[in-house]
């Protein structure tokens, strides 16, 4: 009962950030490189033939923190690294979120997963969260979870 409470908490707070601002996208993010304040390997990808690495963003625009994961690849010659796909979260990348992270981290299973997880201070109501996305690198689509910190 306390975790269906917690969750449902959780999309609430979430909900009222959301419902405030927009989702800053990847691409907007990606744009402003002095606003990138952390870098996380993740591991590496591999579908099918193609491969490469994974690794994690922090930017700090909007008076707070925007997450971001990046898949990345060398060209055919593998002299240069290109982003293949770049992925955001509208659970926490929102403008008028205010928050900021700490203690971040992320794996990857050698394939087609990565998980993100992390402590989320909410500025508006001074709470901390722990959080946590598992992201599927083929389809995009991921599962967020927040729930208090203790």
């Amino acid at each position: 009962m306390r975790a269906l409470l917690c969750s449902l908490l959780a999309t609430c707070v979430v909900g009222q950030a959301a419902a405030l601002g927009r989702e800053v996208g990847y691409g907007e993010a990606r744009e402003q490189f002095a606003s990138l304040r952390q870098v996380l390997d993740c591991g590496s990808w591999k579908i099918g033939e193609n491969h490469g690495d994974l690794r994690l963003l922090r930017y700090s625009q909007y008076g707070q923190d925007l997450i971001f994961v990046d898949r990345i690849a060398p060209d055919q010659a593998g002299a240069l690294w290109r982003v293949e796909q770049g992925y955001g979260f509208a659970e926490v990348n929102n403008d008028h979120a205010e928050l900021s992270f700490a203690r971040l981290r992320c794996s990857s299973d050698g394939a087609t997963r990565v998980t993100v997880e992390g402590l989320a201070e909410n500025g508006h109501e001074q709470s901390d969260w722990q959080i946590r996305i598992d992201l599927n690198l083929e389809s995009g689509a991921y599962n967020y979870d927040a729930s208090p910190a203790e």
